[in-house]
């Protein structure tokens, strides 16, 4: 029994310890790789935040500066914008101030007498203002001058004796416009007319004594020489 024992195979131990030993430095060595490859990520992926904080820092840092200079930029437009509203106000009140044209006048500045004959045509110059709202009309020279473009309408009438040619003309820049003509052998003679035209800016209007012609004033102001714009054009 002991020989039966003798002669059978003896079976070996199996090699447990030595497997474990076997794969204790493999799995050892998957694990600093793995801790390797998370080092790394975590690397990559600080460099890569830091990459995109320095992409957003710099977008936004463009972005304000492009606000700031919109916001420049829009200050400036209203400082635009206001100062040309307040011209354009400024040219309104300018231009409705210049509307603003009207004059009367007499002859007689106080005293009583006739003006004429003459043998030519003699200008007129009336001297007692009743009103001249934008200084159009001088009193030195009896010349009315028109301060814008416009339509203005002058009448005038004059006053006289008997047999005598009463008359005036009234002149635009030298040339005859309209005049009132009078004649009758007895007593006291008055005439009127009046007409509307166009003046460009610095035309000149005035009443001239037609020749031979004589007309009488006094303080009761019988001859008169008035006008006023109707409109600007």
């Amino acid at each position: 029994m002991n020989d039966i024992q003798a002669g059978n195979p003896r079976t070996e131990p199996p090699a447990t310890t030595s497997t474990q030993q076997s794969c204790q430095p493999d799995l050892h060595s998957v694990l600093r790789e793995m801790s390797a490859m998370l080092a790394e990520l975590k690397v990559e992926q600080r460099h890569n935040m830091e990459s995109r904080l320095r992409a957003s820092e710099s977008q936004m840092e463009e972005l304000r500066k492009k606000l700031e200079e919109q916001s420049q930029k829009n200050e400036e437009e209203l400082k635009n914008l206001k100062t040309s509203f307040d011209k354009q106000v400024e040219n309104l009140k300018q231009e409705y101030q210049d509307t603003k044209v009207a004059f009367s006048a007499s002859l007689s500045d106080g005293e009583t007498g006739h003006t004429g004959p003459y043998n030519t045509e003699f200008p007129l110059v009336y001297k007692h203002v009743f009103t001249n709202i934008g200084n159009a009309y001088n009193p030195t020279t009896g010349f009315f001058t028109a301060p814008v473009r416009g339509v203005y309408h002058f009448r005038f009438s004059v006053h006289g004796g008997a047999e005598r040619n009463v008359g005036v003309i009234l002149y635009k820049n030298r040339l005859p416009m309209a005049t009132t003509h009078a004649i009758q052998p007895k007593g006291s003679v008055s005439s009127s007319n009046g007409v509307s035209v166009l003046l460009e800016v610095g035309d000149v209007v005035n009443l001239k004594l037609e020749r031979d012609s004589q007309i009488y004033d006094d303080p009761f102001h019988h001859s008169s020489f008035s006008g006023h714009m109707l409109f600007s054009v």
